[in-house]
């Protein structure tokens, strides 16, 4: 083991005074987009020889024809509300639903996933070559022992021994698009689909003022990039490039391709969500990454008929062997069969008053519910013990590095490993769980949750309790992912990574196994149903979670102070969450994955005559 001494500088870079100058702080007030777009349909056909005809209809009546969704029957139309009418009196038309939007996260719960950054002084560290015996086990993050925990969890780092990937596997990032200017990310970038170009009207524009082509003008990045950051962090933590700086990702010779659904805001339309999964079934791309979604009333029609489109792309896409991969939710409810939520409340912040929550029960989660989807929950790293004596300075806002042990509320299964995040969604309908991360506590933010870890703080030294990736360069400018720039300790200059948390940050874990076991036994490209029963029989088990569900009745405040919690549901309490409905099939294991496809493969050789 050989120590260097590197001059480490974590930069906070939020650019505030060039936003600003966009007016971009102001432009962030403007709206708030509510689940549904007036004005944009989509349309279901009877028949799909009824298209082209129907097409002239729509443009006689004053309206636009946005797509043809052709494998799926279905239009999607901008017109007035008595365009909508006259279409659902058609004999030609089964359906008419008003386009939806949904989302990476809830807003509200937004500044708990997403840590707001603070800056930090120049420091001297001391850092750790951690690779033994003079073999390379991943880029330099690997070498600052903690941070790069998720990974090797995970078992990837064995599965690398027999394969890190094959350039003809396609991973698709629908998501807000990849940073091609990152050089973590830019040569691993098969190509970019920008499905907002179809956006009518368009989302981020229409609520708050800034679209990502405006973006591009002002700051002369790539309109079809990424200007969230969101996106960027999942595309690095499949196949961030193995280039001996930085980091790499979990498969980092596969190839990505950005299906962009959404511009910088974080919204996205459902039927641009279906155009990326019929996209990909017909492109040849093995594995589709999604991190995000929402719910559904399916008592309400209009709902009931965009889950049955969901239903429709999803087995489209995996007959022409397209496997969906989504996260299970942040809203820490319970899922049951076909994504429909069986507890009752959601994660809510303190303050939120009555006659503003949300109950999600009775209501479908989508898209992760969606038969045939393979639906990702969340564990942390370790839940961390609270302390009867804390330091002065260690007990304050979100970067709390110790929590008292007289604070009301207390971890759950303090001192051990894989934990169910506090956020995440659980129940029968959970397919696998992957490192998604949590706070130092695993506890909300408003609870004393705790520090996400290095970068934010170096109390553990480099030790992430969240989830470490590359996000994108441009994502300054808008203040939605935060990014840390580093000099020194091998990392490329002026490259933003950043620690966030939430089962958008497990799902790529899962994706990406999916890709090495594609890779180490071709013969299973195209047969979703054999790769996914693969990693999902090679989990490994997990048994003892302590996380609870959510507690109707603590209407208490966060121990952090602030408002009392009126609606309940702001808190963990209760007996923990079975195994069985925390961890589905269990954590997915990389090493053990690859080592099945290759017996498989070599089964199947010898069997060959």
């Amino acid at each position: 083991m050989r120590t260097r001494l590197v001059r480490l500088l974590v930069i906070l870079a939020l650019m505030l005074s060039t936003m600003t100058s966009l007016g971009f702080a102001a432009a962030q007030q403007a709206g708030n987009p509510s689940t549904s777009m007036p004005g944009r349909y989509l349309v279901a056909l009877k028949s799909t020889g009824d298209a082209r005809f129907m097409q002239a209809q729509i443009t006689e009546m004053g309206a636009t024809v946005v797509q043809n969704l052709a494998p799926l029957n279905l239009l999607v139309v901008h017109g007035t509300e008595q365009v909508k009418q006259r279409l659902k009196a058609d004999p030609r038309v089964s359906g008419v639903a008003t386009d939806r939007i949904q989302r990476i996260v809830p807003p509200e719960l937004a500044p708990d996933m997403f840590s707001s950054p603070q800056a930090a002084e120049p420091i001297q560290i001391d850092l750790t070559d951690d690779a033994q015996n003079g073999e390379i086990t991943g880029d330099p993050a690997f070498d600052l022992s903690g941070l790069m925990w998720n990974i090797d969890r995970i078992e990837a780092p064995d599965a690398w021994e027999t394969t890190s990937g094959e350039p003809e596997v396609l991973v698709g990032v629908a998501d807000t698009g990849l940073d091609s200017t990152h050089v973590d990310l830019e040569d691993n970038i098969h190509s970019v689909v920008d499905f907002t170009e179809a956006e009518d009207p368009p989302i981020c524009d229409t609520f708050f003022g800034v679209s990502d082509q405006a973006l591009a003008a002002q700051f002369g990045g790539p309109a079809d990039g990424d200007w969230n950051g969101h996106g960027s962090w999942i595309g690095g933590n499949i196949a961030a490039v193995l280039n001996e700086q930085g980091v790499n990702g979990v498969a980092p010779n596969v190839k990505l391709v950005s299906l962009k659904i959404s511009q910088w805001c974080g919204y996205a339309y459902d039927s641009t969500i279906l155009s990326a999964f019929l996209y990909a079934a017909s492109n040849d791309i093995d594995v589709v990454s999604l991190s995000f979604g929402g719910y559904l009333d399916r008592s309400d029609p209009e709902q009931d008929l965009i889950y049955s489109q969901y239903a429709s792309a999803v087995a489209l896409a995996r007959s022409e062997g397209t496997v969906i991969v989504a996260a299970a939710g942040n809203e820490h409810v319970e899922i049951g069969d076909g994504g429909q939520v069986l507890s009752s409340g959601m994660l809510t912040t303190p303050g939120t008053l009555l006659d503003g929550f949300l109950d999600l029960q009775g209501l479908y989660e989508i898209p992760g519910g969606i038969p045939g989807v393979v639906t990702v929950g969340s564990t942390g790293n370790m839940v961390n013990e609270p302390s009867d004596e804390c330091p002065e300075g260690t007990t304050e806002g979100s970067l709390a590095t110790c929590k008292p042990e007289d604070d009301p509320h207390q971890p759950f299964g303090a001192g051990e490993e894989n934990q169910l995040a506090y956020y995440s969604n659980y129940g029968p309908r959970i397919d696998l769980v992957a490192p998604g991360g949590s706070r130092m506590f695993n506890l909300p933010l408003w609870d004393r949750g705790g520090t996400p870890g290095f970068p934010y703080t170096i109390e553990d030294e480099y030790t992430a309790w969240q989830t470490f990736s590359t996000t994108s360069n441009w994502a300054l400018y808008t203040a939605q992912i935060p990014c840390f720039l580093f000099i020194g300790g091998g990392f490329p200059a002026g490259q933003c990574y950043t620690t966030i948390q939430g089962t958008s940050m497990a799902t790529p874990h899962v994706s990406a196994v999916l890709a090495l076991v594609a890779s180490a036994n071709p013969d299973l490209r195209g047969d979703p149903d054999r790769l996914v029963e693969i990693v999902k029989e090679t989990a490994q088990p997990i048994s003892g979670n302590e996380t609870p569900p959510l507690d109707p009745s603590d209407t208490s405040p966060g121990d952090i102070g602030g408002p009392s919690c009126p609606t309940g549901y702001c808190h963990l309490g209760g007996d923990p969450i079975p195994d069985e409905d925390a961890y589905g099939a269990g954590l997915v294991d990389a090493a053990a994955a690859v080592e099945a496809a290759m017996v498989e493969d070599e089964a199947g050789s010898q069997s060959q005559p």
